[in-house]
């Protein structure tokens, strides 16, 4: 991850046919090209090479760019350069016929016409998960319409999502759009016209400077919003934190003219356990150059004010809804729910990256057989839910979840069912950390801590956002039985030291 950091640092110099082929937006080019290849190029496939290049000990072999390339050799890399300037060329191919392709869909759906959306907002890749006809379901959509900061008197809600039908929720209008504004008559014609120079200048460009196919749809969808009637644009386009450092060059068009652009953060999880005192930063959040961004809390505002470039507004509005299928769980009145993180196959984990090793088999096994053991000494059912139904999630922790399945206060709950709603019927949650789900029920007023079976989480630690962390099975037995006791309302005669552990969690 060290080495991604110090590629997205290395400049690549000024590109004057990409501004002037951007037009008049007002755009750091150089950075705004790093934040893309940054999202898209350097990601899992990037660290499997350079770890096949190390243990192979041949030359990394990757798409890159010459200064990336330089910056690679510098720190101790050895780089195939002529095999890596063959991909860099192959991948901008690549991206080229993307661009072209969703040039032409673009062009398409102009010219068959779309829906008077009138005054409206959109929404930037999201799932069918992430809306619904009902409004009681916890996802984005929904989440938005509840929110204070949502724009007044919208008519309609926009998505990309395809193979879903339009519908109300109450009077607005869910609508599957591309996202971009429509266009008429001359300005239609300009697009058109702009769309065919740019790709045959970025097709002819592509053997000496490839990064022009590689930005082709992005600057179509900037010459689209450039062209477009302010009438037409949206009040806001809310983007997620699944790619938060690429701020798309088109948006800041959108902000210019009076859009909102947002960056909302559907997670709490953005930070790294501390470690020596400080808090290792295993992603470019360096990157940040939203205008608007939507978080959970005051500390995980703090996170992005210490890295969000220029003066950007941070609101904190609680936890944001993200995605949810209707599955609510019939729970019993006794159960605490617990949330872990899957633990990855081998292979992939080592792929990730990662600056520490904590989301392992051992360390996640071990959390949950703690809990068992101490929920069921105190008469407690564990409803464990993971994240999600994980293709890559290791072979141990399976045979785990199995094992825990036998035992008379263990109960499985479905991956996709709503985390909101399973914290909200059951008397606790105990997390593993620093998952989202200790900070929507501490919002919701249940007792939430997180446990950490190693001992190697420190105790303060701002990652937890002011939720108790509880180290050892010890520590989490004693939360437990004051737990019973506090619903049994027997506190008296408790220790100092519990009433001070009890308090500390709230």
């Amino acid at each position: 991850m060290g080495l991604r950091n110090t590629l997205s640092r290395t400049r690549l110099g000024k590109s004057d046919s990409l501004i002037a082929l951007s037009g008049r937006v007002n755009f750091d080019v150089d950075l705004s090209v790093r934040q893309y290849l940054t999202s898209y190029i350097l990601g899992l496939l990037f660290n499997k090479s350079v770890l096949y290049s190390i243990g192979s000990k041949k030359p990394l072999s990757y798409p890159l760019p010459r200064q990336w390339r330089d910056a690679l050799s510098n720190q101790g890399i050895k780089v195939n350069n002529f095999r890596s300037a063959l991909l860099w060329r192959a991948y901008g191919f690549l991206f080229f016929a993307r661009g072209v392709w969703l040039g032409l869909q673009g062009v398409y759906f102009l010219l068959t016409g779309s829906s008077n959306l009138k005054r409206h907002v959109c929404f930037d890749n999201i799932d069918r998960k992430c809306f619904s006809q009902s409004s009681n379901q916890h996802n984005i959509v929904n989440w938005y319409l509840q929110w204070k900061g949502k724009i007044k008197e919208i008519d309609s809600i926009c998505h990309g999502v395809n193979g879903k039908g339009d519908f109300q929720i109450g009077t607005v209008s869910v609508t599957q759009t591309d996202g971009l504004p429509k266009l008429k008559g001359i300005k239609l014609f300009q697009y058109v016209t702009f769309a065919v120079y740019a790709s045959i200048y970025s097709f002819i460009r592509l053997p000496f400077s490839p990064i022009y196919s590689f930005f082709l749809e992005e600057l179509l969808k900037l010459k689209r919003v450039s062209l477009a009637m302010d009438k037409d644009l949206a009040k806001d386009y809310l983007f997620h934190n699944s790619l938060p450092f690429y701020c798309p060059i088109w948006t800041y068009s959108l902000e210019e003219r009076g859009s909102r652009v947002i960056l909302y953060f559907y997670s709490a999880n953005i930070e790294n356990f501390k470690v020596g005192g400080n808090h290792s930063v295993q992603n470019p959040w360096h990157l940040l150059t939203w205008p608007h961004y939507l978080v959970w809390d005051e500390w995980q505002a703090d996170y992005v004010k210490r890295f969000a470039q220029g003066s950007p507004v941070i609101e904190c509005v609680g936890p944001i809804w993200f995605s949810s299928v209707g599955i609510n769980e019939d729970v019993a009145l006794n159960s605490i729910a617990v949330f872990d993180v899957t633990p990855n196959r081998a292979a992939r984990y080592i792929y990730l990256g990662s600056d520490y090793e904590y989301y392992i088999p051992n360390i996640v096994n071990q959390f949950l057989n703690d809990i068992q053991e101490a929920l069921m000494q105190n008469n407690y059912i564990m409803v464990h839910k993971m994240k999600r139904t994980h293709p890559y999630a290791h072979k141990k922790y399976n045979h785990n979840i199995q094992v825990l399945k036998e035992k008379s206060n263990c109960r499985q709950a479905h991956p996709d069912s709503d985390a909101t709603q399973l914290i909200q019927k059951t008397v606790a949650t105990i997390s593993m950390p620093f998952t989202s789900t200790a900070i929507i029920a501490k919002q919701e007023g249940k007792p939430s801590v997180y446990y950490d079976p190693s001992g190697m989480v420190q105790k303060v630690d701002g990652a937890a956002h002011d939720i108790p962390i509880l180290s050892g099975i010890d520590e989490l037995k004693e939360w437990v039985e004051i737990l019973a006791l506090r619903e049994k309302h027997t506190f008296d005669g408790l220790s100092s030291h519990s009433n001070q552990l009890w308090i500390r969690q709230g």
